[in-house]
């Protein structure tokens, strides 16, 4: 790929010198960029000797040498035979802006896969089509065929689908002083996608932080493979997401677990920012500027107490301390004071300081301190009347000199959010190298993003391994000889992976009903065994806490009833006789097939109500028991568990265990469609965990 952002020459295929040709804004875009290598004209069509002193030839195979780029902004019905012309004469990458293609309908997506069939015959690479491909501002590549100057130099670089938005971004960049490293513009991703660029990105020495715009994902999977082995921040603004489960679904996890919910899960697993407002890819592209953020003990501070106030509330919702620096700092500040009106602590209002040397001074003694990971601090440049009095010498002191010498010196980093009219403070940003921030929330959650990076970091590759008594051959075996929809007896499955279940079996007569509660020992459950009554508690057929065998013949006998009423043609096969598990915590595992992320288990409050309460997480399959705790923490009933109001705490242990032990089953067994462990009992004595009830689907 270091062709296609560094290349050598260029073909622009379709230049000419009519008012109206687009391919030579790609000429005028490359020249005022500065782009330095060589460049030629192609258009079979034009009788022109060169545009722009750019010699034109006739065709491809008319060029004095083979170049490494070849750029195509030609009529889509073009594209399939260019690129063959392409591959023949040798060239290996190519810029496809044209739209045209598989996003036009069906004529559109036979060129597009003519263009793929071509470019795979011939070893062609190429970006696009129906985008901007791409720019690099280490050399002047500039291939959008919008007129364009160049944003500042910097770190940040950029894939993304839409490439308008790439645009705006590009003017945000320049408001903002935030410079760019390289740009591309993907498109329909026909050729290279995003991951493509992603492992590009993560390679290249002028990149350091990676911020993508998607509104689709081509592989869930890899995405979340390349994502967790970059070492560079990686922002992702995902949009088009909607909920699944619109239409009605077999399973409680189809209707608990949705879309976003997985793109959240995947995107933590990998260390993926996510994003929701496109003005944080720029305030993550600033914090990501600071040294790191090693800790959460932060020092807010402000001239003006109210905003001290304001910050400390969005501190303590972004889960920050407040950082004791110790009273031999707070006895320095009274050195510093003018009134010694103010109590000097954290948050620290710092308005009865007017001296603007001893604020440097604050910031010094600050970030060196022992006690504290980092700062924040808010101020304004408000318009005000030139003049030598204490107070615009407070407010329009340039501090930018000692913050960034103090940030050097300590190693920790301080946020500043800078407040003023637009003129001012667009002045102040692009003389200075410090990054500003723009509000005080935009400040703290950049913060907060900054030290959960590199908290990941710190924490290496994430890991899995196959828990003990996890016997994957007997349930590959078991899963392999069944189809369809499966009612209880896909608790049998759970004694080859090691999860215990409630001991059960099926009966399809009172006598054999019976004689399995003699077995199982009473007092047992009764459960409607019937492909017609998915949810056995609407059709009645449930009957618990059965104690002699004359509640059991009685309960069976009353089971077919309640089926025959809920649905008059429904098939009866008997009952499933269960042993009465004792009090505790009903809680729920699921699992199901995402078509981005593949397999992914959904678990938390489980019972009847569900899909009411919706208290569910969900991770990618498999997982570990680190992992499996700290989304257990998430839901509001992990209280309950623990031990809330003086009750005693269930096994979350054996509840973990089974968990992780479901998400090696999904990822093991691929047949397995969809899959409900409800209720998963957490039994109150706290002597263990059992499976009561379970339902799946599987597809060959």
């Amino acid at each position: 790929m270091e062709k296609l952002f560094y290349p050598e020459s260029i073909a622009i295929m379709g230049l000419s010198k009519k008012p109206t040709n687009v391919p030579r804004i790609i000429l005028e875009n490359l020249i005022r960029w500065g782009y330095m290598g060589r460049i030629f004209g192609v258009n079979p069509g034009s009788a022109d000797m060169h545009v722009d002193g750019v010699r034109m030839y006739k065709r491809i195979e008319d060029l004095p040498m083979i170049p490494d780029l070849c750029v195509s902004l030609i009529p889509a019905r073009l594209i399939p035979d260019t690129i063959e012309s392409c591959g023949k004469f040798g060239i290996k990458w190519m810029a496809i802006p044209s739209g045209g293609f598989n996003e036009t309908g069906e004529e559109g997506k036979q060129l597009a896969a003519r263009a793929v069939e071509n470019a795979r015959k011939y070893g062609v690479r190429f970006i696009g089509p129906n985008g901007l491909t791409v720019a690099n501002t280490a050399n002047g590549l500039c291939l959008p065929f919008v007129p364009l100057y160049s944003p500042p130099k910097g770190g940040l670089s950029i894939i993304t689908q839409s490439g308008g938005l790439g645009l705006m971004l590009w003017n945000l960049m320049k408001n903002e002083n935030v410079g760019m490293a390289k740009f591309a513009s993907i498109g329909n991703k026909l050729d290279l996608t995003e991951l493509d660029f992603l492992e590009y990105f993560a390679r290249d020495p002028e990149t350091k932080v990676i911020a993508m715009y998607l509104e689709s994902i081509s592989d869930g999977r890899k995405l979340v493979e390349i994502a967790s082995a970059v070492k560079k921040p990686v922002i992702i603004f995902k949009s088009s997401t909607t909920p699944a489960g619109n239409q009605a679904a077999m399973s409680h996890t189809a209707a608990v677990s949705h879309d976003d919910a997985i793109i959240d899960t995947a995107f933590e697993r990998a260390g993926i920012i996510r994003i929701n407002r496109f003005a944080d890819f720029l305030s993550l592209a600033k914090v990501f500027k600071l040294p790191p953020l090693h800790g959460d003990k932060l020092m807010v501070m402000s001239p003006a107490g109210g905003f001290t106030v304001i910050m400390a509330d969005l501190c303590e919702k972004a889960g920050f301390s407040f950082a004791d620096p110790g009273m031999d700092f707070y006895r320095e500040l009274q050195n510093y004071s003018n009134a010694g009106v103010i109590n000097f602590r954290n948050p620290l209002d710092m308005g009865d300081i007017y001296d603007p040397a001893m604020y440097a001074q604050v910031f010094f003694s600050v970030l060196h301190n022992e006690s504290v990971d980092g700062a924040i601090y808010l101020t304004q440049w408000p318009d005000m009347p030139r003049g030598e009095d204490v107070f615009t010498r407070m407010f329009n002191t340039d501090l930018s000199k000692e913050a960034i010498g103090a940030l050097q010196s300590s190693g920790k980093p301080m946020g500043v959010c800078l407040y003023g009219d637009a003129r001012t403070t667009f002045r102040i940003k692009q003389n200075i190298s410090f990054p500003l921030f723009n509000n005080p929330e935009e400040m703290i959650n950049a913060m907060k993003a900054q030290a959960q990076f590199h908290k990941r970091i710190g924490r290496g590759s994430f890991r899995t391994e196959t828990p003990e008594r996890f016997d994957i051959s007997a349930a590959r075996t078991w899963v392999a000889e069944q189809s369809g929809v499966i009612g209880e007896e896909a608790l049998n499955l759970l004694a080859a992976i090691g999860a215990p279940a409630a001991p059960s079996a099926v009966a399809d007569t009172p006598d054999s009903a019976v004689a399995a509660a003699d077995r199982i020992g009473y007092p047992v459950v009764l459960k409607v065994v019937s492909p017609d009554a998915v949810h056995k508690s609407e059709a009645g057929g449930v009957l618990v806490n059965l104690a002699s065998p004359e509640a059991v013949r009685q309960g069976f006998a009353q089971i077919r009833n309640n089926l025959t009423n809920y649905k008059a043609d429904a098939r009866f096969h008997g009952v499933r006789v269960m042993q009465m598990a004792g009090p505790g915590n009903d809680m729920f595992i699921g699992g199901k097939i995402d078509a981005v992320f593949g397999p992914v288990v959904v678990f938390g409050f489980g019972g009847i109500y569900v899909e009411i309460f919706a208290d569910v997480q969900t991770i990618l399959c498999p997982s570990n028991r680190e992992e499996i705790l700290q989304k257990l923490k998430r839901l509001k009933t992990f209280p309950i568990l623990a031990g809330a109001r003086g009750q005693a705490a269930g096994d979350i242990d054996g509840y973990i265990d089974m968990i992780e032990r479901v998400t090696h089953l999904m990822a093991e067994c691929p047949q397995i469609a969809e899959l409900d462990l409800n209720p998963v009992r957490i039994l109150a004595d706290g002597s263990g965990v059992v499976a009561l009830d379970a339902r799946m689907r599987i597809e060959s």
